[in-house]
């Protein structure tokens, strides 16, 4: 797509009334097109959903397709976003309903708790998956991604150095292209959770150089009961 040549200072306009964005700086080459888009946004907005806005505006506004890497987000002190907190384990719900089973899998993050499910046979050569595939879900619905990850494959039968692992490769699909990841965890007493920290293990620190493809919404976060006992376990 061919860009037309607006000026900086018309697009710099039409950023600043994005929400959230309290300066915008746009820097251009010799013929116009852009090169950089420099924004200061509030500290509440999550700055992923707001390359996704930049994005959207550009594009419906100007006709420009600019790729998300050319956006630089920086916020205002007392930001309460934290793009790089991690999420954490909680726990696994498995229900059964004849040759079906249901997987809901539980993550944290700044007491917040997301939940991801999958369903399929309950054989349970699938189980792990199914955990692998809720945990992705859970994932990316805490950071407003649809679809970004696929299972590739679970394997719960390697052993290193006598102690067994839980190994989990992953597909990441970006805009332009994508990425296998591997994540691992020893297997201590829950098999299912050694699968979902694995998982977490490989995409934790990849999933925020993701532009979100929505915000999260308050509606997405759970409410778990106090009787529930979750084993919170970090993952690094």
């Amino acid at each position: 797509m061919v860009e037309r040549r607006w000026s900086a200072a018309h697009i710099e306009a039409a950023l600043r009334e994005l929400k959230g964005v309290c300066g915008a700086r746009v820097v251009a080459d010799e013929k116009g097109l852009i090169q950089e888009i420099h924004l200061l946004v509030e500290g509440d907005r999550n700055p992923k959903q707001v390359v996704r806005d930049v994005e959207s505006a550009l594009m419906a506004h100007f006709g420009i397709s600019i790729d998300h890497r050319k956006v630089s987000v920086a916020q205002k002190s007392g930001s309460r976003w934290q793009p790089t907190s991690r999420l954490r384990w909680l726990d696994v719900q498995i229900t059964q309903e004849g040759t079906r089973a249901t997987v809901s899998v539980f993550v944290e993050r700044g007491g917040q708790v997301y939940r991801g499910t999958a369903s399929g046979v309950r054989a349970s050569t699938q189980l792990p998956r199914l955990v692998a595939i809720a945990t992705l879900r859970a994932v990316e619905l805490a950071h407003g991604l649809h679809e970004r990850f696929g299972l590739e494959d679970v394997s719960t039968s390697t052993v290193l150095a006598g102690y067994p692992v839980a190994v989990v490769l992953v597909s990441a699909v970006r805009d332009n292209g994508e990425d296998l990841l591997v994540g691992s965890a020893l297997v201590r007493q829950d098999i299912y959770r050694a699968v979902g920290l694995a998982t977490l293990d490989a995409i934790n620190r990849r999933v925020v150089a993701f532009p979100s493809d929505f915000e999260p919404s308050p509606d997405a976060v759970v409410m778990l009961s106090p009787a529930t006992e979750l084993a919170q376990e970090t993952t690094s």
